[in-house]
């Protein structure tokens, strides 16, 4: 009792510097950022924060994430069959624990701009991994490309295209010329290993968001810098025998597989060679035209492709994961929440922590239309905690530093 207050460690700081590792943690694999938010969730609880935040409660955006959390329990209620698979997705939501807990921390006396630091840092040690097995002085995990930590490339692919727009955002504002040098050689690093990975979704992304990439680079838009970038875009893949055997010759087997399908099979009437998508995506649109209000339930999706011949977990992109599940429910509860945490990011977009949330707003938001971003593990603690980082616009508004 006698301790000066100076010197004693609040629940505010041992949240953020739980999460400051974790966001270090984020691009270097699953465990480590799930630890770190396991660890903050039960501070978050046993304080009693958890209560304490009805500021948090009355926030426009928390509404959307409710739902969000009760939805996948309820659709256990009706679903065809509950499975693992059920069971599994019906578990995630406790990634918005993490987000709740993240958006209980005052940030009057802590930056949240370190948050968007630790993630770029983490990004850069696995890049510099990916270094090492290109030179075989660390063995590749996969065979999906230099991924570095990870074995995989979708979640990994994600990070890289966040990395990017969050380093162009710090060249832009760097006003010295070792941090523009410092800025610059990141940027090069991650874009250099996103075009080393197979993820196609990665460099569609990553495209599709260039405006943002190419204002802050050229500090502007127009026809001119358009033309540049796409230039440099179409150069890097041409250079990486990744996306050259992505984009080029898968792609283009693709396209054979369906011109040469027999029509009564072709368009995922059937589940041909080549033509995952078309089959996918046909059964989810199927599933949803036939229970459009509440859908299948919670892993219903994976039942009913079970009886088509080839079980799929999953439609592969959020709003059609959300559709087939909860119906129009699930569509609209999403819809709500990437409006609102784009349109409050959008506010705050000249302050680091703005730019960060909306950053990975967007490119969940884009990745999703090839993967279920709010599924997987990665991204799912991403996308939560960056949700609950909109309680730091406050700070930005009552004139403290993010």
């Amino acid at each position: 009792m006698n301790t000066p207050l100076k010197t004693r460690i609040t629940v505010d700081q041992l949240l953020f510097y739980t999460f400051l590792c974790a966001f270090l943690g984020i691009p270097l694999g699953t465990a480590p950022s799930n630890i770190c938010g396991g660890i903050a969730a039960l501070i978050w609880i046993f304080s009693g924060r958890f209560i304490k935040q009805k500021n948090i409660y009355r926030q426009v955006w928390f509404w959307p994430v409710l739902i969000l959390i009760i939805l996948p329990w309820a659709g256990l209620l009706y679903t065809p069959e509950i499975t693992e698979t059920s069971i599994k997705y019906a578990k995630k939501t406790h990634y918005w624990l993490y987000g709740l807990a993240i958006a209980s921390i005052s940030y009057k006396h802590l930056s949240p701009r370190r948050f968007a630091y630790a993630f770029l840092l983490g990004l850069a040690v696995n890049a510099l991994v990916a270094v090492l097995q290109v030179a075989d002085f660390i063995p590749v995990r996969g065979t999906a490309g230099y991924c570095g930590f990870f074995k995989g490339y979708r979640a990994l692919s994600t990070y890289l295209v966040l990395g990017i727009l969050m380093v162009s955002y710090f060249f832009r504002e760097s006003k010295d010329n070792r941090a523009r040098l410092l800025t610059g050689l990141l940027l090069l690093l991650y874009t250099w290993n996103l075009f080393m990975l197979e993820g196609r979704n990665g460099y569609f992304t990553f495209f599709v968001l260039s405006p943002l990439f190419i204002r802050n680079i050229f500090k502007g838009t127009g026809p001119l810098r358009t033309s540049l970038f796409c230039i440099l875009f179409l150069t890097f893949l041409f250079l990486s025998p990744f996306a050259r055997d992505r984009i080029f010759t898968f792609t283009a087997n693709q396209i054979n597989a369906h011109l040469n399908a027999d029509p009564a099979n072709a368009w995922g009437k059937k589940n041909i060679a080549g033509e995952d998508r078309f089959y996918i995506t046909r059964n989810a649109v199927i599933v949803f035209l036939k229970h459009p209000i509440f859908g299948v339930g919670t892993g219903g999706f994976l039942h009913y492709t079970e009886e088509k011949g080839r079980a799929i977990s999953h439609p592969h992109n959020n709003f059609l994961y959300m559709a087939v599940s909860y119906g129009i429910i699930g569509v609209l509860a999403l819809a709500w929440l990437f409006w609102e945490v784009i349109k409050n990011a959008w506010k705050q977009r000249h302050t680091p922590i703005g730019f960060f949330v909306l950053s990975a707003s967007l490119v969940i938001f884009v990745s999703g239309t090839f993967n279920t971003q709010i599924l997987d593990t990665g991204t799912a603690f991403l996308f939560a905690v960056s949700v609950g980082l909109q309680s730091s616009f406050r700070d930005t508004q009552n004139g403290f530093s993010v």
